[in-house]
């Protein structure tokens, strides 16, 4: 309320209400330098160039989208235009950030289990959770490859065998169920954070 006691004819509305968002986000570089590849602690990252929100009204919206992929190809083709349904700005980047490192973590995790089973390979294997990477070992049991961590907290363990293959989807979510239970966010077998 202002000083006169009249309410201001605009007002900033508080609510995080979702909208749909357009993220110009640029994969190239995710990695800096040969050493950061090397590091096991040094995840890639995508850079996040550019958000807008997405126009309610279709016509709008779809020169909008014009402008930006226009914008992506005389870049030279190495940005990409994606869209998210999020609370904010900052939520939409947020977003094009998880999506990137979880389709790492999920490629990373299928390649050490295919990588395992293609010379016919049984036993326990330790996956970080946090990158889907491993340390290449196969273990007699669970108690072995935990043994064999530096951070058991930061790994899961499971058998690997020809009779249970995996798909990337079974891989995503276990990481992502592993990553709940890792942050203490589950309630009944159901994550509680998003």
């Amino acid at each position: 309320m202002t000083i006169t006691g009249h309410t201001p004819a605009c007002r900033t509305d508080l609510d995080k209400h979702p909208a749909r968002y357009l993220v110009i986000v640029d994969d190239r570089d995710a990695h800096t330098s040969w050493a950061e590849r090397s590091r096991e602690d040094r995840l890639p990252q995508r850079r996040v160039v550019y958000v807008e929100r997405q126009v309610d009204h279709p016509v709008v919206s779809q020169l909008q989208w014009d402008e930006l992929e226009g914008d992506c190809r005389d870049a030279g083709g190495y940005l990409s235009l994606l869209t998210y349904t999020a609370a904010s700005y900052a939520h939409a980047a947020s977003l094009a950030r998880r999506e990137f490192a979880v389709a790492g973590a999920v490629a990373r995790m299928g390649e050490v289990i295919d990588s395992h089973l293609e010379y016919g390979g049984r036993g326990w294997v330790a996956i970080r959770i946090a990158d889907g990477g491993s340390d290449g070992e196969l273990y007699d049991d669970c108690d072995a490859a935990r043994a064999a961590q530096a951070h058991p907290e930061r790994c899961t363990y499971f058998p690997v065998s020809p009779l249970f293959p995996w798909t990337p989807r079974m891989c995503e979510e276990h990481l992502e169920f592993m990553n709940h239970m890792q942050h203490g966010c589950m309630v009944h077998g159901t994550p509680t954070c998003r």
